[in-house]
């Protein structure tokens, strides 16, 4: 158990733990780390890891081995200090190569177990890139953890740790276990060994290089981690950890004592408080060219989902730097002088022009060689004027179809088209700092009120109804009548409202108020006309059928209507 209290050993050892671990700060160049917790927790077997509670990196020396000498403890922290500092200043270093990482390696193993194929990559990439540089203290610190492991397990060493010291020696041209026999293990070292070798210094190569080894070492990994009951008992020599999804894993003792938790997820961003922004920022590039069945899980063990709602970040980032609408209005450019006349006797005085005079004669006679400048009127230039505020009236009836987990680039289902085209207009708006307001209708209106809250917003454009098409007349005039200022309307649905002939007459009284309404009609190629006749004088619509297309006649429409 973790005492209260430690003794004046333990106070010893744990000073030396300092030394080493500012000696390791030194090294890279003093990174924005804060000094680890330091404990003897006899009930952990972990010799690093994150502390939820605290948020900060918790060194436990109890696991540390016995050594005589003071020196040879600060060689010990010095080299693990090197290691976990390294998870934080090289690989996976954020959350977002840590979220790609994890996704190339749920290619071939669940997402409870990612985690570990990620913490292996990058055990091997950190401690092959410090042996080059310490040869001598890497070695001596993994020959130590190997004498460690064999006292303690003797022939009961996993085949898991088994394969964790092999790919050191390859990796490392070196020899630790000296009795070896011939296992299945081996072929897993050679080909593990050969993915990782090749291209060693190439980091783009960091996700393939996961992929592959996941794929190599899936039956391993099932064959050493089991998901089991939270009541359930570990047996012998065995112990159980948390998954990123809540479920208890079964594992050998031996595995935590040498690469502490492999389902922990490590990396800078965890570390951070107050830096909301900043993982919003890598959820959104990370979601942009990832479909989003891929998506969750490794954003959220890599810690970038800040938002309960992943699929609104996902949105988010498809429609991000999509749309940007600017409003003008032509201003004068005032007049310009354009050529020089006789000024006469009569004009006023100020419009004498003594210098161009003077280059005319250098005698001065009214109405002979006194001069004027014509002037005429400059070309006007635009100014960007204030958007007004923005109500999206989004149709999420059954014809509009949504397929949200369409793993192709080309996903055309409509409502899916629809929602990029409402995100974008959406953020547009909030980064203009204009209020926005949502109605999200099949046989109902689910409304959004008036608000700068963009994630209210998002939640209600993400609540698909999948009922009939009747579009909400009196929620539109509503929250017309509610905004403080004109109101630019985006009515996106399809050809599928059962009630156009009632809808017509308020249109026209809202575009004769002020508004702006212009519909944007998915999945179609022509407007009927004679369907909307006198209706089209007043309001605008468009047939869109791609992404692209609404989103170039969203800018074009707003820039025609405010020029």
């Amino acid at each position: 158990m973790m005492k209260k209290g430690i003794s004046e050993k333990e106070k010893r050892i744990t000073e030396l733990a300092k030394i080493a671990w500012n000696k390791a700060l030194q090294d890279f160049y003093y990174p924005p780390l804060n000094e680890p917790n330091f404990l003897f927790d006899y009930t952990r077997r972990e010799g690093f890891y994150i502390d939820p509670e605290r948020w900060q990196i918790t060194m436990n020396l109890a696991a540390t081995p016995i050594f005589t000498k003071n020196q040879e403890y600060i060689k010990y922290f010095f080299a693990i200090s090197l290691h976990e500092i390294s998870h934080y200043q090289i690989i996976p270093y954020d959350g977002l190569i840590n979220a790609k990482l994890l996704r190339a390696a749920m290619k071939h193993v669940s997402e409870n177990f990612a985690a570990i194929i990620v913490n292996i990559f990058a055990d091997i990439i950190i401690d092959t890139k410090l042996f080059q540089k310490y040869p001598e203290i890497m070695l001596w610190e993994l020959k130590k953890t190997y004498q460690n492991i064999s006292k303690n397990y003797k022939d009961k060493i996993s085949d898991f740790s088994r394969f964790l010291f092999l790919i050191y020696e390859k990796m490392w041209n070196i020899e630790i276990i000296k009795d070896k026999e011939s296992s299945e293990v081996d072929d897993l070292v050679n080909n593990v060994y050969k993915i990782i070798l090749k291209d060693f210094e190439n980091d783009t190569l960091w996700e393939s290089k996961v992929n592959k080894i996941a794929y190599c070492l899936k039956g391993l990994i099932s064959n050493t981690f089991n998901i089991i009951g939270v009541n359930k008992i570990p047996g012998k020599n065995k112990s159980k950890r948390r998954a990123p999804n809540g479920e208890r894993v079964i594992m050998p003792n031996d595995i935590l004592e040498i690469m502490d938790n492999p389902l922990e997820n490590k990396n800078s961003d965890k570390l951070h408080k107050d830096n909301e922004d900043e993982l919003r920022e890598k959820a959104e590039q990370f979601a942009r060219d990832v479909p989003y069945s891929e998506f969750g899980a490794p954003a959220g063990q890599a810690g970038l989902l800040i938002d309960a709602y992943p699929l609104a970040t996902w949105y988010r980032a498809l429609a991000k730097d999509l749309i940007e609408i600017k409003i003008y209005e032509e201003k004068p450019g005032g007049e310009l002088p354009t050529y020089p006349e006789i000024w006469r006797i009569g004009d006023p005085l100020e419009e004498l022009d003594v210098v161009q005079s003077l280059l005319s004669s250098p005698v001065l006679i009214p109405n002979i060689t006194t001069r004027k400048w014509t002037y005429k009127e400059g070309q006007g230039h635009l100014v960007e004027l204030s958007i007004p505020d923005l109500l999206i009236v989004l149709d999420s009836s059954g014809s509009m179809n949504w397929n949200y987990k369409n793993n192709t680039k080309e996903n055309k289902s409509p409502y899916h088209i629809a929602l990029i085209a409402s995100f974008a207009s959406l953020h547009y708006a909030a980064s203009k700092g204009v209020k926005f307001s949502v109605i999200n209708f099949s046989n109902r209106g689910d409304i959004c009120p008036w608000t700068n809250d963009f994630n209210k917003a998002e939640h209600t454009l993400l609540r698909y109804q999948g009922g009939g098409t009747v579009l909400p007349i009196k929620e539109i005039v509503n929250q017309c009548e509610n905004s403080e200022k004109k109101t630019l309307i985006f009515i996106i649905t399809d050809f599928g409202i059962y009630n156009w002939s009632s809808t017509k007459k308020v249109l026209i009284d809202l575009s004769e108020k002020g508004h702006k309404v212009i519909g944007f009609f998915i999945g179609t190629s022509d407007i009927p006309r004679n369907k909307f006749k006198g209706l089209l004088d007043k309001v605008t619509f468009y047939p869109v059928k791609e992404v692209k297309n609404l989103i170039n006649l969203v800018i074009y429409e707003v820039k025609r209507n405010y020029s």
